[in-house]
């Protein structure tokens, strides 16, 4: 296999399970950079989210963000590809949220925003504000999403519903037509609300036939439902050991947890 890119989710994948990059990833990611190997994070994160792993790993290529809504330019501070909602879907799922008493997470164009600090916002507050200010994610908190929707400027990417109880939720996500609206769950009490015919795996593609590369010559690694796509768009899609059953059945190639080196077992076969 000649390898060109290697393509990393984050949450489950590249982050282990304290949201850290084990040495053993951040080594064998330098090996293949060295060997002139383009490394890219494709994640469901907003990219000023994911910005602190791309500067730990010295990255210079675009992020994949949002599962794929938008392609966010390093260099340029630009998204020069987007399919963002439009003003009246995010009316929808606001609409949705409030009937169903769902905690919702708005990424707009430059941040993140929430009302309620509800557990997963203040362990995700803890780790913004931890993070040095060159590299700080532009997480807010605000009174009214509508307010947002009223910036002509403003883009909404997606959105990031959650509740303790994942069948109540599913009730819920069930009501957005899935002609309109792409719903993947993100985590096991999460799921990503953005505008239909977005993916990890078609924004992704996208990326490798501006640069050239053909599929075939491409590994991905993931671990959840939002990942399938990329995993079998690309030559080598790789589970990993802590991967949903879902992601595991769809895979041909798998490796140990986000815990235990799975990257860098699976990689150094390769490089």
């Amino acid at each position: 296999m000649n390898i060109q890119l290697i393509a990393f989710d984050l949450d489950g994948t590249l982050l282990n399970s304290r949201g850290q990059i084990l040495t053993s990833s951040k080594k064998v990611i330098k090996k293949a950079i060295d060997q002139g190997i383009k490394v890219v994070l494709v994640t469901g994160r907003h990219h000023t989210a994911t910005y602190p792993y791309h500067h730990e790993l010295d990255l210079d290529t675009p992020i994949v963000a949002c599962n794929g809504t938008y392609l966010y330019d390093t260099k340029t501070n630009t998204m020069p590809i987007g399919n963002p909602l439009s003003v009246e879907q995010a009316e929808q799922v606001i609409c949705l949220a409030e009937e169903y008493q769902l905690d919702l997470l708005m990424y707009s164009r430059y941040a993140m925003n929430y009302i309620r600090l509800n557990d997963h916002m203040k362990n995700f507050s803890t780790w913004v504000a931890g993070c040095p200010d060159e590299v700080k994610p532009n997480l807010r908190q605000c009174s009214d999403f509508r307010q947002l929707l009223k910036d002509e400027q403003e883009v909404i990417w997606k959105f990031v519903i959650s509740h303790p109880n994942k069948d109540y939720m599913q009730k819920a996500i069930d009501q957005l037509p899935i002609s309109d609206f792409s719903c993947e769950w993100s985590w096991v009490d999460r799921v990503d609300v953005a505008r239909q015919d977005n993916s990890k795996g078609s924004r992704l593609l996208e990326l490798l036939k501006n640069w050239n590369i053909d599929p075939q010559n491409v590994i991905a690694f993931g671990d959840n439902q939002n990942d399938i796509s990329m995993l079998s768009a690309v030559g080598m899609g790789v589970a990993m050991g802590n991967a949903e059953l879902e992601v595991k059945a769809k895979t041909k190639f798998s490796t140990k947890s986000n815990d235990n080196d799975g990257i860098a077992e699976f990689l150094n076969h390769y490089l």
